[in-house]
């Protein structure tokens, strides 16, 4: 790719992103020279191995034909207002951030090419997802060409903005559930006396292994369930329990509560 990228906010998802253009085995191989960074702490740096470019200001950030504004919602109204006014003609601004729109990009930038993506952590592994949209400014090359930058860390999926929010609580923030679910059967484990050094990878394996069935089956996630909960055995007992307390209902109302937080970012 000939295009040069700037990222202003050096965190774990612009790190994830950089990891996958950079790698040997990357399918759109980006240089490390043609990749600008921008972060307010110079700390930030410090993980960054190669020859990037470091930009002293925004203004020399934004010089880049593509623009990563990788920071926190809360911190784009002062982030925007400072490109506010530069020539973005045939520059391509992508926002991560949660709850962010490309209506409010532009309200403050003017009128600009915007992609609105939403990634997840495991980018960092290779293995994020990564949702997509764009406003009309946006052309069907370079919305591919971006595309093609989130697939490099993984998989990607194009939405209508008006479901972006929605799939925050399905991919977005759900690693964050599984985390808890890891770390509470390895602490039931230890609970229950398990003396095993490795049972996290156990327990990682277990879960890697269920979400592989679960994608590569035609069977429903019902029949999958039944599959594993033989009567009267072990598992049945384990998941009346995860009934009887309302599991399914919990992570609902976490969901719930994830969206409701999503659209009131977008109100900032």
């Amino acid at each position: 790719m000939n295009k040069t990228i700037s990222f202003i906010g050096t965190g774990n998802m612009a790190f994830a992103i950089i990891g996958g253009l950079t790698s040997e085995n990357s399918s759109l191989p980006v240089p490390k020279s043609q990749i600008t960074l921008y972060d307010a702490n110079a700390e930030q740096y410090k993980r960054f191995v190669g020859d990037f470019n470091i930009a002293a200001t925004i203004g020399e950030a934004i010089e880049s034909d593509i623009i990563f504004l990788a920071v926190k919602p809360q911190n784009y109204a002062t982030v925007l207002s400072e490109i506010a006014g530069a020539n973005l003609d045939g520059k391509i601004i992508i926002s991560i951030a949660a709850g962010i729109s490309t209506e409010y990009v532009e309200k403050i930038l003017g009128k600009c090419a915007v992609i609105r993506t939403m990634p997840n952590t495991p980018l960092l592994v290779g293995k994020g997802l990564t949702a997509l949209c764009r406003n009309k400014r946006v052309s069907d090359e370079d919305f591919d060409l971006v595309e093609q930058i989130f697939a490099a860390s993984g998989s990607t999926i194009r939405l209508e903005e008006s479901e972006m929010n929605k799939i925050i609580p399905a991919t977005s923030s759900s690693p964050a559930y599984v985390f808890l679910f890891i770390k509470a059967i390895c602490d039931g484990a230890a609970a229950q006396g398990l003396k095993c050094d490795d049972i996290r990878k156990a327990v990682c394996d277990a879960v890697i292994g269920s979400a592989s069935l679960a994608k590569e089956s035609e069977l429903s996630l019902e029949e999958l369930i039944r599959m594993v909960t033989s009567p009267k055995g072990t598992t049945e007992q384990a998941m009346n329990v995860f009934y009887s307390e309302g599991f399914e209902n919990i992570v609902s109302k976490a969901m719930d509560a994830c969206l409701k937080r999503a659209d009131e970012l977008s109100l900032l």
